[in-house]
């Protein structure tokens, strides 16, 4: 998949679960949707931008929005998609039909244990994780990682044991009664949860070198961060220029502030160079797009670019 761009959508906020540890509120999750244009808009404005793009559509839960199915065909004509999922909507089995497997980078299949409880949803899960497999969509199972998901880990696992599917620990970032995490995994946790991520990463691996690029939401090494998510602040860093953050509304940012256009009214612009990091965002998109070995770097080369862009204005 060889694409210039790559956007994380934030397609809508509404959602019909309710996690306990979900960075949302209820009433956020509770949100009426209100697509801001059509298919065929969504579809003209990306393609204007006259760049492949790598759109990884999440929210909330982006297979609730109206004409899911076609949007998701309108868009990778041209461009390649990757997606966060509970796989609950029956509108996975018109996408599964209209899209094209070879343009999707990837769909999160996301197991809230709780949730499927409470909605008597795992056997449909299951059945939609086979479904989607079996058209050749290149599906991850993760289960985000609480405390109370680490010991129900292997009860996952056993779910997926006969179909031959890894389920994946994801890094839990967030409060969980009152302690701040990843930083206080216990040890015992710790080791349970690097035992899991290398098991799902020896039963993916192969995928992802079929694919030949792993996944940019790349929670088959989130072992790699049980200590502690790496700070980004002050590297050079291609948020703005390579990717890009956007809102329901169509609203561009360069990552989680700093607003570059709206793609739908035709005034977002990519950046022409990378800058240095000067907000917090999604560790997998920093460290993907980020430069943390060469801090200095970013400043030398925005003070660089700032004083070329001055003589070219007093020219």
């Amino acid at each position: 998949m060889t694409y210039d761009l790559e956007i994380d959508w934030i397609l809508l906020d509404t959602c019909n679960y309710r996690c306990a540890y979900c960075f949302s509120p209820p009433e956020v999750l509770a949100r009426k949707l209100r697509p801001v244009a059509t298919v065929d808009e969504w579809r003209d404005a990306f393609n204007a931008l006259g760049r492949a793009c790598m759109v990884h559509m999440t929210g909330g839960e982006p297979t609730i929005y109206p004409e899911f199915p076609k949007l998701c065909a309108a868009v990778t004509e041209r461009h390649f998609i990757s997606l966060n999922s509970n796989l609950t909507h029956r509108s996975l089995l018109e996408f599964a039909r209209l899209v094209d497997p070879s343009r999707v980078s990837f769909i999160n299949a996301a197991l809230h244990l709780e949730e499927r409880d409470r909605h008597s949803g795992r056997e449909l899960f299951l059945e939609r994780v086979i479904m989607l497999r079996a058209q050749k969509f290149p599906v991850i199972v993760s289960l985000v990682a609480t405390p109370a998901a680490l010991a129900r880990f292997d009860e996952a696992i056993d779910l997926f044991k006969a179909s031959g599917v890894g389920v994946v620990p994801k890094l839990f970032r967030g409060v969980y009664e009152g302690r701040n995490y990843p930083e206080n995994y216990t040890e015992s946790e710790k080791h349970r949860f690097r035992q899991f991520s290398a098991q799902a990463r020896e039963i993916y691996q192969p995928l992802f070198d079929r694919n030949g690029e792993w996944p940019t939401i790349d929670m088959l090494h989130d072992d790699d961060h049980v200590d502690g998510v790496p700070s980004f602040g002050g590297t050079s860093c291609d948020a703005g220029h390579l990717f890009v953050k956007m809102m329901p509304n169509g609203d561009v940012m360069r990552c989680g502030k700093d607003k570059l256009g709206n793609l739908l009214e035709r005034s977002f612009k990519p950046r022409r160079r990378p800058a240095a990091c000067d907000t917090e965002y999604c560790y997998y998109f920093c460290k993907k797009y980020s430069r943390p070995d060469r801090p200095w770097l970013a400043r030398r080369l925005d003070q660089w670019h700032a004083t070329v862009d001055r003589f070219a204005i007093n020219r």
